[in-house]
């Protein structure tokens, strides 16, 4: 009997107007099957660096650009999938190992970034894959991954304030934003994400209530890299019970159509509770 060969497929996953998820942001669970069959014939999770940027195109790019809205011309730059220095690719990249009777039309699914479960997203891709062909010159099959990476800092999820403590006073906002592969967006020399190419802002309304306020979180670039903040002034709550708030903060890339959500929920005590704003235990 013949010993089947095996077949060798590299993937890589890319932040939609991004950087290859690397280890920095934990990678992307990688899973091939059968297209047809649904068997499951290799899995594991990509690992290396999110790879280097480059001005010039090159072989071992992705075809997939960083393009930087900017006055005039847009900047454009090529994502490299190895080193610059010509050492063996360290750039993040998961290789499944086949053994292939016959041409096989295969789904490849990437679930990441692992870091970030919070705002992970699942995407797939099918190819045909012919016995003996590998598939691992660089870049190697890359899919894209769309999304933003949204961590809301303030206030903490289940955080209750007192009605009295709250009266002509105001909550922080504050979430942290940065593409699916962990790159911050900043107003830093040679940054590729540049804040005024995004849109952060909560939406706040009471547990199952129709009404909703609009809050803007603006970037701060004297502060953090990737942090955006806005004001909410707490209601004063009238009534004899607790009322439960819902935050959505959302935020928006105007380039790529990235977008990405997070949700926490506060609640604010009858004027009578003893005034406080710490989490609830």
């Amino acid at each position: 009997m013949t010993r089947l060969p095996n077949t060798f497929i590299t993937v890589r996953v890319q932040a939609l107007g991004g950087k290859f998820l690397g280890d920095d942001i934990g990678g992307a669970l990688i899973t091939v099957r059968d297209a047809q069959t649904r068997e499951l014939l290799a899995t594991g999770s990509t690992a290396g660096n999110s790879g280097t940027l480059s001005s010039t195109y090159a072989p071992n790019a992705s075809l997939s650009t960083i393009v930087t809205p900017t006055p005039g011309q847009p900047t454009i730059q090529w994502l490299l999938a190895a080193d610059t220095d010509s050492r063996a690719t360290t750039t993040s990249a998961f290789t499944a190992s086949l053994v292939l009777d016959r041409p096989r039309l295969l789904e490849v699914e990437a679930y990441g970034p692992l870091g970030g479960l919070q705002s992970a997203h699942r995407v797939t891709v099918t190819e045909w894959i012919v016995p003996g062909q590998n598939l691992t010159t660089p870049p190697g099959l890359v899919m894209l991954i769309p999304g933003l990476l949204v961590q809301v800092m303030s206030p903490a999820t289940h955080t209750q304030y007192s009605s009295a403590a709250c009266t002509d006073r105001e909550m922080t906002f504050q979430a942290n934003v940065a593409m699916m592969c962990g790159c911050p967006i900043s107003n830093a020399p040679n940054n590729p994400w540049l804040p005024g190419d995004f849109d952060v802002s909560a939406q706040v309304r009471e547990v199952g209530g129709p009404d909703v306020q609009r809050v803007t979180l603006a970037f701060d670039p004297s502060g953090t890299p990737s942090r955006f903040t806005g004001i909410y002034s707490v209601p004063v709550n009238t009534t004899s019970n607790p009322i439960y708030y819902e935050a959505i903060i959302t935020a928006r890339q105007f380039s790529t159509g990235n977008v990405g959500t997070g949700t926490v929920t506060f609640f604010v005590q009858p004027s009578s509770s003893t005034p406080q704003a710490t989490p609830s235990s």
